[in-house]
């Protein structure tokens, strides 16, 4: 999908706010696929956002203002989450992202984190926490996970690789799944970070986790995937597969 730059309007809290009032988000489902069989093996609930007109805006820049207000963040993520739960594919484990800033807004709460109390209530759900850009985001997901961790979800670090971020050792250890981010197919194509790509599977391999290859768009990016040995795969190759839902549908 090509996302409406909706940046300058999105600085404008009012904008903002009046885009969480009416509810103007949704959710898409995108397949994650087994390599060795082409099977649907689960779904990742990706947040949707739009303007007044019903064009796309593009998440990242939605999330970006909305990191500026930590209240309005977390209220936004509890109904994203709801939506992500309602309407997802029966049968299928439902990979969510989880903020961590948005999750210790409500560990702050005396009455109990609702995020928290979504999740357990759900079944068959993969914490996906995103990747650290510093230290302080690296000890609020490493809480997280071991929050998650503690009741039961399987955890998977997402994004490893992408541009301006940083590894926790920490909850690399610890994770079931390790998604590695689209930039490995086209901005990290050294061969010291190709090599480097592949000591990542073969850890994988040898710990027994599952890895991810995002933003496969074309049968040779498949084909790359497989070689390397990565067990799932999820991007616009598979776009016919996926499932879009909005507030009030």
């Amino acid at each position: 999908m090509d996302y409406v730059n909706k940046a300058v309007a999105l600085k404008d809290n009012l904008a903002l706010l009046e885009l969480v009032e009416q509810q103007r988000f949704g959710v898409e489902y995108q397949p994650i696929i087994d390599t060795c069989t082409g099977a649907v093996l689960g779904y990742e609930a990706l947040a949707r956002f739009f303007d007044a007109q019903g064009g796309a805006i593009a998440p990242l820049e939605v999330f970006r203002v909305l990191h500026e207000s930590p209240l309005m963040l977390a209220q936004v993520e509890l109904l994203l989450k709801r939506l992500q739960i309602r309407y997802r594919p029966d049968t299928y484990p439902l990979f969510l992202n989880i903020d961590p800033h948005a999750f210790a807004v409500f560990s702050q709460d005396e009455s109990g984190n609702a995020m928290a109390s979504i999740l357990t209530n759900s079944r068959d759900v993969v914490i996906e926490l995103i990747e650290n850009t510093d230290v302080n985001d690296a000890s609020m997901s490493n809480d997280v996970a071991h929050m998650m961790r503690e009741q039961g979800f399987s955890i998977a670090l997402d994004d490893v690789g992408a541009p301006d971020t940083m590894i926790s050792l920490n909850i690399l250890s610890d994770v079931d799944y390790i998604k590695f981010d689209r930039h490995w197919l086209n901005g990290n194509n050294t061969p010291s970070m190709q090599q480097l790509l592949k000591s990542f599977v073969s850890y994988a391999q040898l710990s027994g986790k599952k890895t991810v290859l995002e933003g496969v768009e074309s049968a040779e990016d498949l084909a790359y995937a497989v070689n390397i040995g990565v067990d799932l795969v999820q991007g616009y190759f598979y776009r016919e597969l996926f499932i879009s839902e909005s507030c009030g549908h």
